[in-house]
């Protein structure tokens, strides 16, 4: 599903209301009211973002990963710009 923000003429208003109740009436569309959705981050406020103890479990696994040292990471991506981009970072 699609969601769209609008500004709307108050001329205009009227008209483009009965066009949006046919379409309710129809299930084309469905109104969402202002306090269900999260408008700027486009996504229903009843959504369940990951707890915060989810997260801390996420964190502290990452930071038991080992990863590459600096000289490590130099060499793969002087690599990967040399084999994959053709130049020479």
């Amino acid at each position: 599903m699609q969601t769209i923000n609008l500004k709307i003429d108050d001329t205009f208003f009227p008209h483009f209301k009965a066009i949006l109740e046919s379409f309710v009436k129809d299930k084309k569309v469905e109104i969402i009211q202002d306090d269900d959705f999260d408008f700027e981050n486009n996504y229903p406020k009843n959504a369940v973002v990951s707890s915060v103890e989810d997260v801390r479990k996420r964190v502290f696994e990452a930071e038991k990963e080992i990863g590459l040292n600096e000289d490590q990471y130099n060499k793969l991506m002087d690599k990967f710009f040399t084999e994959e981009l053709g130049i020479k970072r």
